[in-house]
């Protein structure tokens, strides 16, 4: 953004249920047509599935002249991380583009997707050996975000190279843990020691 003003964007550019049939609301307007009833019909059998006000409130805004809208706004910021955390093989050929689009208009973006994909599958195939290789290339770009996580990945570098080789995880132990807070809740925090003992034992 090179202001506020582009980064403060007003409710009315946010995407919305319409965004697909302005486009055709506006060449029917312009063609003279300003009959809101008709108009929602007929977006309607093209698949529109909001109410006649959604219509009718921005067709008020329009004059006999109004341009065509302009291309609906980037993503917003949450479906991005979606997208660079999702599979690729998992992805819409749609979002595929449209990250492969957001990716070569921002190099650092470009840069993260790398980086966390390479990560995902290093943890899905078990191959912890190469998190310092991952580190330093991390270290190689600037993005101080990443570079964080990494000074953290050092401090115990020797158990998160462990946790990314091999099958083992705490998973059991959490669970055990979720199952007893559980209990516990379950007595509104009356509950002593022995009977909360009683009753973990009676469950297992």
């Amino acid at each position: 953004m090179t202001s506020i003003d582009e980064l403060l964007v007003k409710a009315v550019n946010r995407s919305t249920i319409l965004d697909e049939y302005r486009p055709y609301l506006h060449q029917r307007w312009n063609g003279g047509c300003h009959d809101t009833a008709r108009l929602h019909h007929d977006i309607t059998a093209l698949g529109f599935t909001g109410s006649i006000q959604t219509v009718r409130r921005y067709l008020r805004s329009l004059t006999p002249s109004t341009p065509a809208p302009a291309p609906r706004p980037a993503p917003r910021p949450r479906r991005i991380v979606r997208w660079i955390m999702t599979n690729p093989g998992n992805l819409t050929d749609e979002d595929t583009l449209t990250l492969k689009e957001i990716r070569a208009g921002c190099p650092e973006l470009d840069a993260v997707t790398d980086h966390v994909r390479d990560f995902a599958e290093m943890m899905r195939d078990l191959r912890g050996e190469q998190l310092p290789d991952w580190m330093e290339r991390v270290e190689q770009d600037p993005l101080p975000a990443l570079h964080s996580l990494v000074n953290g990945l050092r401090r115990d570098q020797g158990a998160v190279i462990a946790g990314l080789s091999t099958p083992w995880s705490s998973g059991q132990i959490e669970g055990q843990n979720t199952r007893v807070k559980f209990i516990k809740r379950a007595g509104y925090g009356r509950a002593n020691f022995d009977l909360l003992r009683k009753r973990i034992l009676h469950r297992t």
